[in-house]
């Protein structure tokens, strides 16, 4: 096992990472800056919220895109391929956190939970339909 990729491995050892505390919102979560397989993801901020592929092939995160108090929050589900480290931001929800819940089959399945409600859904996407791929 490899120590030196970070605190949170993939279920095949193979990648790891570390979230490094970067702030937080008033009255609210923490949010922090991702260490990837010992480089830096630059310009992104992360909530606490992540779940690997079982094969090791992405990894899903809770990306904050802002954390200004009065216009969020806002957060993507965002998906790292970790063979091609290519991301893309697969679903925003507004004033809400957005929680990757699991792989399945050729699926990955999440929640939008909207701040200040009881209002949550489940939805998912086809891992094989996501286009919006784009360099860090």
């Amino acid at each position: 096992m490899n120590d030196k990729i970070g605190a949170y491995k993939s279920p095949g050892m193979v990648h790891g990472f570390d979230f490094i505390f970067e702030g937080e919102i008033r009255f609210g979560p923490t949010y922090y800056k991702l260490m990837l397989d010992r480089e830096l993801v630059k310009n992104r901020i992360f909530g606490f919220e992540f779940k690997w592929h079982p094969e090791s092939k992405y990894l899903a995160l809770q990306e904050w895109l802002t954390t200004d108090y009065q216009k969020g929050p806002i957060t993507a589900l965002t998906l790292v391929d970790l063979k091609t480290r290519k991301f893309a931001k697969i679903s925003k929800a507004e004033k809400g956190f957005i929680k990757p819940l699991k792989f399945e089959n050729d699926l990955i399945i999440y929640e939008k939970e909207y701040f200040g409600t009881d209002k949550k859904g489940e939805f998912e996407i086809v891992l094989d339909k996501i286009e919006n791929w784009e360099n860090e």
